[in-house]
């Protein structure tokens, strides 16, 4: 890796997330996020949320939604066992994208490993949303420690 910025930081984090199985994986503010589509998930984005500099070092913070569809449908044999009766694959969800999350983030911190600092545990919000579709996912903050080599 010759430089560590935010466009390396962006490609480790956009190759982690889809050799996982995240079907889309972008970049930016929160009003270009169409979540409307039923073929873009499960889905992860990331927004820079902050940059501290100092003289050695540069932290960026991110903060990264991973979202996946909620399917209402009652047709799963397993939902006639749920104890808890719902009619909805909502623990799938998040057991599922909690696993995906894990192994893209320890493949991440595996390929930044000597370079970037980042840390050895997040902590996972877990949120709903409905737009066209019901959603349901995490929402993690990253901060994320490179050293500053003054070179953009």
């Amino acid at each position: 890796m010759t430089s560590t910025g935010i466009y390396r930081v962006n490609e480790l984090l956009h190759d982690a997330l889809k050799a996982e199985g995240f079907v889309t994986v972008t970049f930016g503010t929160e009003s270009e996020k169409d979540l409307s589509k039923q073929n873009i998930f499960p889905y992860a984005h990331l927004t820079l949320t902050s940059r501290d500099i100092s003289s050695s070092i540069d932290t960026i913070t991110y903060e990264i939604a991973i979202l996946d569809v909620v399917d209402d449908g009652n047709d799963d044999p397993r939902e006639s066992l749920n104890q808890f009766g719902l009619t909805n694959n909502i623990e799938d969800v998040f057991h599922d994208l909690g696993y995906k999350f894990n192994r893209a983030y320890q493949t991440f911190r595996k390929d930044t490993m000597n370079i970037v600092d980042v840390p050895d545990t997040l902590s996972m919000t877990p949120g709903y949303a409905e737009v066209q579709n019901k959603l349901a996912g995490y929402l993690i903050t990253l901060a994320i420690t490179i050293p500053n080599t003054g070179t953009c």
